[in-house]
């Protein structure tokens, strides 16, 4: 009977002194940032959200650097800056990979408004039937 009274009491002592192993709670960090109005006022992209910027290639430098300099990555998602910015700069790129940029070409770096109308703008869809409309009225013969 001791036995048995032993080690319920060291149950409920595992039980009450590791309450991480009963029960398991999800928690949330919060992150307070001071002065945030402060950092927002050193990127001239999110303090006028039509000011764009054209910046020439040096030998070597990758987009991603670009971006980390004029946008920073704290702001933006890396992925759409680089990809409307292959948009504007077409010529720039090697087959608008962003991954191939040509040194000593002059980029042409969107401001946040134009950013915003190319990813909500949607694409127009052209029916067959009114592309060639005018095709349809008129027959061609070719030959002889």
């Amino acid at each position: 009977m001791k036995v048995t009274y032993f080690l319920i009491l060291k149950l409920i002592l595992i039980v009450i002194l590791t309450p991480s192993l009963t029960l398991s709670e999800p928690f949330v960090v919060l992150e307070y940032r001071s002065n945030s109005n402060y950092e927002n006022l050193d990127n001239p992209f999110i303090s006028d959200q039509n000011y764009s910027l054209k910046h020439k290639v040096k030998k070597n430098e990758t987009l991603t650097e670009i971006i980390q300099k004029y946008y920073g990555f704290k702001y933006f998602n890396i992925d759409i800056i680089s990809l409307s910015i292959v948009h504007y700069n077409k010529r720039a790129f090697v087959r608008k990979n962003p991954n191939f940029l040509f040194a000593g070409k002059t980029l042409y770096l969107p401001s946040l408004n134009e950013i915003k109308t190319l990813v909500l703008k949607l694409p127009k869809k052209q029916n067959v039937d009114e592309s060639f409309s005018d095709r349809k009225s008129q027959i061609y013969f070719f030959g002889g």
